[in-house]
This record gives structure tokens, sequence and C-alpha cells, in this order.
């Protein structure tokens, strides 16, 4: 028995909602409301280390990227600043992304105006304020401000040292590019399921990493998790995903995480030993007294 006491749990089952844990009853077959927040504490525990694997992938992601264009499109004296994202034709939605960082909208003669910020946003600023979504579709970009096509072959072999595909024509071909974005997209789904505190455990069925496309849909490669013990599986295979997808960009910080503390957590919470002991303390284990001092003999 935990030291969480009844009339605590009571008002916790009230405050997180019924509802809300209606879904992990189900899926876990609890026999109680205690098991039921214990299940719940495990779930958010998890996402806790999820996140931050998630957390450190976005970081080298993003730098990566812009270092790589930055050597490619923001080195010459028409774009010394190193705004490389004026440099290419961003897909709409991306290039309204970083304009609404740039720029504010302004009143001018009766009029609302898009108006560059003063002082200037720094690239640096600009790249650390673009959402995760913002990296997977900056793969929609197909031309530069030239009107030359981007140099896809250069720039991800740059960006991606830890890759094991390194040459020029294999990150030229959109088929490969699709899978990168694939891999991107999935990890932006798992931030997002956090971010909006949904639980981590629940998925859909699993698609062959590849982008939809007109005439092509993923095909599916397994179901949705239907037991404990599959949800678990599926995420040990998508906390595979998040530390690869780091280690294509950094594979020193994928080294350095996978002997941290956040990783050892994880991948001991993500199991069915750990789900049980949930179920039974809810995370808080019974008190005992400590030993402030010792009498001497």
């Amino acid at each position: 028995m935990s030291s969480l006491k009844q009339e605590y749990l009571e008002g916790i089952i009230r405050a997180i909602s019924r509802p809300r844990l209606s879904t992990y009853r189900r899926f876990f077959s609890v026999a109680s409301d205690r098991e039921a927040y214990g299940v719940y504490c495990w779930s958010e525990a998890l996402a806790g280390y999820l996140a931050d694997a998630l957390r450190l992938a976005e970081v080298v992601m993003r730098n990566r990227l812009h270092q790589a264009f930055g050597q490619h499109y923001g080195a010459s004296q028409a774009n010394a600043s190193g705004d490389w994202y004026s440099a290419i034709k961003l897909a709409p939605t991306s290039a309204e992304a970083v304009r609404r960082i740039t720029h504010e909208r302004l009143r001018i003669q009766g009029r609302m105006a898009w108006v560059k910020r003063v002082p200037d946003v720094s690239p640096d600023d600009v790249v650390s304020r673009l959402t995760f979504g913002f990296w997977p579709h900056l793969l929609d970009a197909e031309a530069d401000a030239g009107g030359s096509p981007i140099a896809w072959g250069p720039i991800l072999v740059d960006a991606l040292p830890g890759h094991r595909y390194k040459a020029v024509a294999y990150w030229a071909s959109q088929r490969n590019r699709d899978k990168l974005f694939a891999r991107m997209d999935y990890c932006n789904w798992l931030r997002n399921r956090i971010a909006h505190l949904e639980p981590v455990w629940k998925a859909g069925p699993l698609l062959v990493e590849d982008r939809a496309r007109q005439h092509f849909t993923p095909r599916i490669v397994a179901p949705a998790p239907r037991t404990p013990a599959e949800a678990i599986a599926r995420m040990s295979l998508s906390y595979g995903r998040v530390l690869e997808l780091m280690g294509w960009f950094s594979p020193e910080l994928r080294a350095t995480h996978a002997i941290g503390e956040a990783h050892y957590q994880f991948v001991s919470l993500n199991s069915l030993a750990a789900l049980a002991a949930f179920r039974r303390h809810c995370g808080y284990r019974q008190a005992r007294p400590v030993a402030l001092w010792v009498p001497l003999p």
C-alpha cells in the first residue's frame, strides 16, 4: 500500500476527472480508483522522460539544419546575416511561420500591413522560435529565391553526420527525403501528444515510414496496441525512433543521452514490472521514518 491517503485520492480523481481516467480503466482493466491513478502517474512519468529526449532531438535538429542551410544560403554578400530562410522559397505555411516572427502587423494609413520588426530579429532567434512542425515541412522547399533547385544533397549530408547514408545522391532523391520527413513528423506527433496532455501509450496503427502523397498511402505494418504489453512495445519503438533521429543529427548527443539519468528512467519505467508497481503505490511509496541521528553505544 502506498502512503497516498484515501481522502486525497478522492479529490485527485475529481480533479483529473473520471471521464479522462475512463480510457485508462478500460485499457488497463483497473480494479479501483487507486489503480487508475497509479496507471495515470505511470503514464505521466513516462511522458516526462520521453519529452526530455524529444527536446534534445528538436534542439539538435533545428540547429544542424540552421547551420547547414547557413553554409549554403547564408554566406553570400546578399545574405550575409545568415537568414537563409529569406534566400529560399518556403512553402506558404512555412513562410508565414517565419514572417510572424520577423514582422508585426501594424495599421498603416487605415490598413493592416506586415512591417519588419525593429530591431531585426536575429537568425538564431528566428530559428529558436520556430516550432517542431516547421522543420519537417522545410523539406517541402523546392527552389531558392533565384529559382534554382534547393541543393538538398549537400545540405542534408552536412546536417546529418550520424546517418548511415552519407552520399549526396541519396539525399537528392525525393523518396529518401520523404522517409526523413516521416521520421521528423512522427517525432513531432509524439511531442504534440505530450504537449496536449494526451496519453503517450495510446496510439493508432503503425505505418511504414514514408510520406503520404497523391496516389500513395503508407501501408500499415502493425495494428494499434491492444494490451499493456503491446503499448509498452510501441513506446519502446517510439523512443528508439526519437533517439535515432537525435543521433542522425548528433551522434555525440545521442551517446551522451544514452548514459544519462533520463534514459535509464524511461527504460526502467517502460516495463510491465514498473506498471504493476505504479498500480500498487501510485508513485507514492509507504513512508518510513528517517533516522536523523544515531545514538552512541
